[in-house]
């Protein structure tokens, strides 16, 4: 009988074991974005003047001259704070950033989300939180 079990439950070990775990800032952004229904965008004006900042390994609050925006990589963009690491921006026009094309710090932007000044400070808030206020 014991041998049942023990066969039922081991796929289902191996099942959880092998899910990889989502870091808790990472989750909170994505949660964040999922419960406020954010808008995608496909391209976004560029300036020279703009500036972005890091949330965490997978997204980035972008500011430029037409508004803030929620960039989202598909992997960890190691790139985005080890500064030993610098990889040139791809575009293909020097003035629009797109999705799924364009790179910054060599990382692919996959999403593109629109914010307002509000929703920038709140999710700012939300990583330092979620982070445990580092």
């Amino acid at each position: 009988m014991k041998a049942i079990y023990l066969a039922a439950w081991l796929p289902l070990l191996a099942a959880c074991a092998g899910t990889p775990e989502v870091p808790s800032d990472v989750q909170a952004v994505r949660d964040y974005v999922d419960v406020g229904e954010l808008e995608q965008t496909d391209r976004i004006r560029t300036h020279g003047s703009d500036d972005w900042s890091p949330l965490t390994d997978h997204y980035v609050l972008y500011k430029g001259r037409d508004g803030r925006y929620l960039l989202e990589f598909n992997r960890k963009c190691h790139e985005l704070t080890d500064n030993t690491r610098i990889t040139p921006d791809r575009r293909y026009d020097h003035n629009v950033m797109r999705r799924g094309i364009d790179t910054l710090r060599g990382c692919r932007i996959d999403n593109m989300y629109p914010l307002t000044q509000a929703q920038a400070l709140e999710i700012e808030a939300l990583v330092k939180t979620a982070d445990g206020g580092n």
